[in-house]
């Protein structure tokens, strides 16, 4: 039995990225890269229409480059990381070998056997990021996860999060020697805020933080 990929989440803002190909899967790449400040350059001599329009759109500014040519050995030497989404397989599997020999972490798209690395389904509500994945097995149970995580996640949860984020630094001074005691406070603001339409006012956050403490000090 194959081993499964290692899920972890990296930190890819300035990272260099070659997508060789300009196909509309090459576009859903580029659109799921740049936000998270991904530094993209493609290589292909023809363009999908969602490509073009995202070339032509100021907004990206250095984060996205254009070659419009063939695929050459050389367009690899700078990349952080590499997807190979040309419509011919030999070339992808020509940039699969060529990135493992200079140890470039490659995705193939469609082809398990030579990627070093795969993309997860992702469900997102800013901060909070949910990758699926089924070791390339199976998208049809990846997208049945996905529909699932979605309907689960309640609508504001990612802002609740951001505000939960917000009150790390003050529960860590207020309690900084007892974990436990700052777990406890987090999982009461957190279950204030779900059980209030994702809605965590500082009033209801005070008075959860104010009533710890007192119960600290008895």
């Amino acid at each position: 039995m194959d081993l499964a990929y290692f899920p972890f989440f990296a930190d890819i803002e300035g990272k260099k990225w070659l997508i060789a190909g300009g196909g509309e899967v090459a576009c859903r790449k580029v659109r799921d890269l740049i936000p998270y400040g991904a530094v993209i350059q493609v290589v292909s001599p023809c363009l999908s229409q969602g490509l073009l329009d995202m070339e032509q759109r100021s907004v990206y500014g250095d984060a996205l480059s254009v070659a419009r040519r063939v695929f050459e050995d050389s367009d690899v030497e700078d990349a952080d990381f590499v997807i190979a989404a040309t419509s011919d397989t030999a070339l992808n599997s020509h940039i699969s070998s060529l990135c493992r020999i200079k140890q470039i972490p490659v995705n193939v798209v469609d082809v398990k056997e030579e990627c070093s690395f795969i993309f997860p389904s992702i469900v997102r509500d800013d901060p909070v990021v949910v990758g699926i994945s089924t070791g390339g097995m199976s998208p049809v149970i990846a997208r049945y996860l996905k529909a699932r995580i979605r309907e689960a996640i309640p609508e504001g949860l990612g802002a609740l999060t951001a505000r939960l984020g917000g009150y790390r630094e003050q529960v860590k001074a207020l309690f900084p020697h007892s974990p436990a005691v700052r777990s406890a406070v987090f999982y009461e603001l957190a279950q204030e805020g779900l059980e209030h339409g994702c809605c965590l006012t500082d009033t209801q956050a005070e008075t959860i933080i104010n009533r710890k403490r007192e119960q600290e000090h008895e």
